[in-house]
């Protein structure tokens, strides 16, 4: 027994051992645990993935925090791989099998380091490419600005471009994501502190029973700053230095993408999706980029793909979300993108890039600016940027008679300005021991899914428009703007789109949040007076759908998106430390000197 107890521990210290050519496809090497040292001496581990046989080719980068041990995205690494590149998949300082101490974000440095390394490995020609989605995209976004002598193209799927404004959407904090993401890098952390011997290579995350606990108690713990699940304080206490800093400050503009867009000299191919958390940071990326990169072969090669997906890469055989399908154009082959991307950037016919040399011998990327996929209709369609400049800022505006409280109220939406004499509000009360639930729109990812049994609630306002007679194609940025009034001194007021069918199918489309002491700036909270009219600007985020005809545009007004976003408690006192909530009057104003209107980019066709 002792001796199968050694040889069990041979075993595994074997599989720990660096490097380790796996078995592999056929026509494949797999090197596992390759290491690379960081300019501070910290040991980072990555899975190289290689054609069989002698040579140099390029290589590409992929660095995650959520283990380099990819389970099935294994087949894209090998289909990479047999397109003729070095693939290097590494896990990120201080998550799996990366030494040092994780600092959400901190990827700059470790990003070029490790791109320079790659440049110098026997079988790689010198030309680097990174790619990868949602982190995987972020740390190439820090790493280009850098400018690592070696890297030559980026294909990020899913990126941000202010942190702060992934952490806190309209001043309100994303519950739903943030308290998840840092609890499961708590156990990953706790793992190595009191396991240090362990095989960290391997899954790990919220169990059912945590996952459970999530949903329930954790989501609605207050105050949000003495949550101690998991020991989330001691394993994961960047979560509460996010919560002491809700106004955007010097801490935040370290991590500003778009800040450090002149420093870009590479091209970037963005991929998203309209049912991304981080859509709209990819849109930002790829416009700033274009007008604002470092050079001009930078600026002229920024590429963009927006497709009827949520936060994931797409398939060939992605044509659905949930219960929507939005037909056989949806499919789409991400990895044959990347593929001829990097092809086209590191052709085996170009000289391998030498530090100082000019990385734009290669012609333009021949594909279109923009590629858009219209829902409703379902199709693709190229354009020449983003946000289109033929799109035509059009309002539609609130009415309501007897009250527009839920599907059996009679809010409208139309064209036509409040005239004197006709209603001039609607009013709701918002509870937050009551919040209006994210439901399977999902806490990070939106879904399209039917509304109507949220557009149910007497604490969401809901207004329609009448069915449309012809197709009516919104496509870009969608703005609500409110006149309000709150019996509190800190709200918020939230508004969210949809598109509803002959059926009475209310199909989201996108939505938004505003935290009432940032209707100003996002550096500068100011509270409310009770009882006083303001206006206020909410961000629904962007869409690309066409409204045929016989269906309708529907606008739904409330104060809460949990757990997605936080509760606020409506009582003005320091963000996070409320420990218990009040109950608000809330007043949505339609009169005509204060219009309350859904601001639609409606193309013209």
């Amino acid at each position: 027994m002792r001796g199968m107890r050694r040889l069990a521990l041979l075993l595994a210290l074997c599989a720990l051992a660096t490097p380790l050519a796996r078995q592999a496809p056929a026509n494949l090497v797999i090197e596992k645990n390759v290491e690379a040292r960081m300019r501070d001496g910290v040991v980072l581990r990555a899975d190289v993935y290689r054609p069989a046989g002698g040579g140099r080719r390029p290589a590409l980068l992929q660095r995650t925090p959520y283990s380099k041990n990819p389970g099935t995205a294994d087949s894209q690494f090998h289909r990479l791989a047999r397109a003729g590149f070095v693939v290097v998949v590494q896990d990120t300082r201080g998550r799996y099998m990366s030494d040092g101490v994780a600092v959400p974000h901190d990827e700059g440095a470790d990003g070029y380091d490790t791109i320079e390394w790659v440049a110098t490995r026997p079988d790689v020609d010198g030309r680097v490419g990174m790619f990868g989605g949602s982190y995987s995209a972020t740390v190439q976004l820090l790493a280009a600005p850098l400018r690592p002598p070696h890297l030559v193209a980026l294909f990020p799927s899913a990126s941000y471009a202010s942190r702060y404004d992934m952490v806190f959407q309209g001043g309100a904090f994303y519950l739903g994501d943030g308290l998840s993401w840092s609890l499961g890098q708590a156990k990953d952390v706790r793992r190595r502190m009191l396991e240090p011997q362990a095989n960290r290579d391997g899954e790990l995350g919220l169990s059912p029973e945590e996952r459970k606990q999530l949903q329930g108690e954790w989501y609605r713990h207050l105050p949000l700053n003495t949550i101690e699940a998991l020991q989330l304080r001691r394993y994961s206490p960047g979560y509460f230095e996010l919560l002491q800093r809700p106004s955007y400050d010097t801490f935040w503009t370290t991590f500003d993408v778009a800040a450090k867009h002149p420093q870009f000299e590479v091209p970037a191919y963005h991929l998203t999706g309209w049912y991304d958390s981080l859509l709209n940071g990819t849109l930002a990326n790829f416009s700033g980029l274009r007008a604002n990169a470092g050079t001009e072969h930078a600026r002229r090669n920024q590429r963009l793909i927006v497709g009827p997906w949520t936060h994931a890469r797409p398939t060939s055989t992605t044509t659905k979300i949930g219960a929507v399908d939005f037909g056989p154009d949806a499919g789409f082959d991400s990895e044959g993108l990347i593929v001829g991307w990097f092809r086209h950037w590191m052709s085996s016919g170009r000289s391998p890039v030498e530090p100082g040399q000019d990385k734009s011998t290669a012609a333009d990327w021949p594909g279109a600016w923009v590629r858009l996929f219209l829902m409703g209709e379902n199709r693709w369609r190229d354009e020449q940027e983003w946000p289109l400049r033929r799109a035509q800022p059009t309002p539609f505006y609130l009415h309501s008679a007897r009250g527009a409280n839920g599907l059996d109220g009679d809010g409208r939406l139309n064209r036509s300005a409040p005239a004197s004499g006709a209603a001039l509000s609607d009013t709701f009360t918002y509870d937050p021991a009551k919040p209006v639930p994210t439901g399977l729109s999902g806490a990070y990812s939106r879904m399209p899914v039917d509304r109507r049994e949220i557009q149910q609630r007497s604490d969401v306002l809901v207004y329609t428009s009448e069915p449309l007679a012809a197709p009516l194609e919104v496509t870009g940025p969608i703005t609500a703007v409110l006149y309000i009034a709150s019996s509190a001194k800190d709200t918020d007021f939230t508004a969210a789109v949809s598109d509803v069918q002959p059926d009475g199918t209310a199909r989201a489309l996108t939505d938004g949040i505003l935290r009432a002491r940032y209707r100003k700036s996002k550096t500068t909270p100011e509270l409310l007076v009770p009882g006083a009219r303001y206006e206020v600007r909410i961000d629904v985020g962007a869409t690309g759908n066409v409204f045929l005809p016989g269906h309708r545009i529907r606008l739904e007004v409330s104060s809460s998106n949990f757990p997605r976003y936080d509760r606020n408690p409506n009582t003005g006192a320091p963000f996070a430390t409320d420990a218990t909530t009040v109950t608000a009057r809330q007043t949505v104003f339609h009169a005509p000197d204060a219009a309350s209107h859904l601001i639609l980019p409606v193309i013209p066709r």
